[in-house]
């Protein structure tokens, strides 16, 4: 997928900015992780990695907690609440991270459609290769365009998309595992996990 396949993905879904935003932290944290993983002669794929950051929360709106676009931190187009209204409908139960799957897997994209896939918060027990696993971290670690630790991006986490009915108990083994992942992490990267 090259830079203007990705930039036309974000025209055809009207991608929120401070959402691109956030993408684009997550890709550079993701290329940062990545080169370190080469430099110790590790296997790593970081053109499908750094697309997937790229291209992870395209649909980000379908699934918002609380869907205010008066809200956002930029203005936004009536026709842009508009099309984010019908996507909320179209996807809105599948949630943001399969429907962009989907969408991917529909043009042909099923590697970057899988690995999109995984950063859903309830899959840290399946992510099984390393990309899998750059991708959940760098997105855990972002909380907006800001990079931050685990235990702030949770707190905040929680205040936007924790919803009624959510199991908090498999919520916090989900978090802890986390935690888990980052020790894992840092004992193959050393300093650059906590140098983000």
């Amino acid at each position: 997928m090259t830079k203007q396949d990705i930039e036309n993905i974000y025209s055809e879904f009207h991608v929120p900015a401070h959402i691109l935003n956030h993408m684009k932290v997550v890709a550079c944290i993701c290329k940062t992780l990545g080169k370190t993983l080469k430099n110790k002669g590790i296997n790593f794929d970081m053109e499908l990695t750094a697309n997937a950051a790229l291209l992870h929360d395209v649909l980000r709106v379908c699934d918002m907690k609380d869907f205010k676009p008066s809200e956002f931190p930029d203005p936004c187009k009536i026709e842009d609440i508009k099309f984010w209204k019908e996507l909320r409908k179209k996807y809105g139960e599948m949630g943001h991270e399969q429907a962009m799957s989907k969408v991917l897997r529909e043009r042909g994209e099923k590697k970057l459609g899988q690995l999109i896939e995984k950063h859903a918060f309830m899959e840290i027990d399946n992510l099984q290769t390393w990309e899998e696993k750059i991708l959940y971290y760098a997105d855990k670690r972002v909380d907006r365009d800001k990079v931050v630790s685990l235990k702030t991006r949770f707190e905040e986490g929680s205040k936007r998309n924790r919803r009624i009915g959510d199991d908090h108990k498999k919520i916090t083994q989900c978090e802890n595992r986390v935690y888990l992942l980052e020790e894992e992490l840092r004992e193959i990267l050393g300093e650059a996990i906590d140098h983000l």
